[in-house]
């Protein structure tokens, strides 16, 4: 991306900030640690780049989670592509997710692992899963998850 669009997204970001809440983005709400330090070059990244390239299911299942109080423990939209790619490079079959919360992660895994790939997928709450689960059986990768709860 050259010099010149960061440093259009900047001043949109600060000239439309008085006009419209501020957009929080992932990285800084966790206190991720990260070479982007500008939320306006972050949220561009996600506009152009990420959110155009998201399956329907994902996109669905983030802004269900983003509802949920505890929507700060979700994969962002940016690591679950990434996953999903890594997945893909080395041809995974078989993994094991430990923590699913929704299951934005799990559903990335879901969709990059083959038809006949599984997925061991564990958490000590059944009921966030329960909030995606829904989503991934219409994505049609639920028959990959064995979900184990405890």
């Amino acid at each position: 991306m050259a010099s010149t669009d960061v440093a259009a997204a900047e001043v949109k970001a600060q000239t439309t900030q008085a006009e419209e809440p501020a957009k929080v983005v992932r990285h800084q709400e966790v206190g991720h640690k990260s070479l982007l330090q500008s939320d306006a070059l972050y949220q561009y990244i996600l506009e152009t780049s990420v959110y155009p390239r998201e399956p329907e299911p994902m996109k669905e299942l983030r802004e269900v989670t983003a509802k949920h109080p505890w929507n700060l423990m979700t994969t962002s939209a940016d690591e679950g592509q990434f996953l999903g790619l890594l997945l893909k490079l080395i041809n995974a079959k078989n993994t094991m997710e430990i923590g699913v919360y929704t299951g934005y992660s799990l559903l990335s895994t879901a969709l990059a692992l083959p038809d006949d790939g599984k997925i061991l997928a564990m958490d000590i709450n059944r009921e966030n899963y329960d909030i995606g689960l829904p989503i991934i059986e219409k994505a049609g990768v639920a028959h990959k998850i064995d979900f184990r709860e405890g």
